[in-house]
């Protein structure tokens, strides 16, 4: 059997940080970020403590890299959507569908909700609230309801305020999806119901 080479090692190594974050996804999300130990993570990737400290420094790693991979993709999804060439409550309309199509379709969203959820509000590194509660994708929203409430489509009222209020329905759900095993995700009009004029 001869050596393995460069590429090999590289694409070994990125499979066994795809399985932590994969164990962690789920632990960090069930436990939230203070009760987390690296045992636990370690536990359910199927690996020693030490496998897992070859590949990342601390808990706090594995979580801001959890968090970024959440803000990343749900920040890039929303300036996605709002550069398209639709009236603003369209925007807010196919947001709705991306998000609980996401969560229906691919578990593992209703899991990344989750870290957001533990990121903002919970004991855990400061850059994680910091990056949970300054989103792209809140600003990238705001800024839709805005233009929505500009062409008279979007009820009056603050729109950071409808933001929150849609961003924190569509968390619930995602925690009812994860939470109910025949869990149905309603009707993404009803999320567009809570900015409609």
């Amino acid at each position: 059997m001869s050596p393995r080479n460069e590429e090999q090692n590289a694409q070994i190594k990125d499979e066994r940080r795809e399985q932590i974050m994969a164990a962690a996804l789920r632990v960090f999300a069930a436990k939230g970020f203070a009760a987390t130990k690296i045992g636990d993570i370690a536990a359910r990737a199927g690996m020693s403590h030490g496998r897992v400290y070859h590949y990342f420094k601390s808990k706090d790693e594995v979580f801001s890299e959890l968090l970024k991979r959440a803000m990343q993709t749900s920040g890039q999804s929303l300036l996605d959507v709002e550069a398209l060439p639709i009236t603003p409550l369209e925007k807010v309309r196919q947001v709705a569908r991306y998000i609980l199509g996401g969560i229906t379709g691919y578990e593992d969203s209703a899991y990344y909700f989750m870290i957001v959820l533990h990121a903002a509000v919970m004991e855990g590194p400061e850059e994680g609230r910091d990056m949970a509660n300054g989103a792209v994708a809140m600003q990238a929203m705001v800024r839709i309801l805005k233009e929505g409430q500009r062409l008279g489509e979007v009820r009056p009222g603050d729109p950071l305020g409808m933001a929150y209020t849609f961003f924190a329905a569509i968390q619930g759900l995602a925690f009812y999806k994860l939470a109910m095993r025949n869990f149905v995700m309603p009707d993404p009009e009803n999320l567009v119901s809570i900015v409609k004029k």
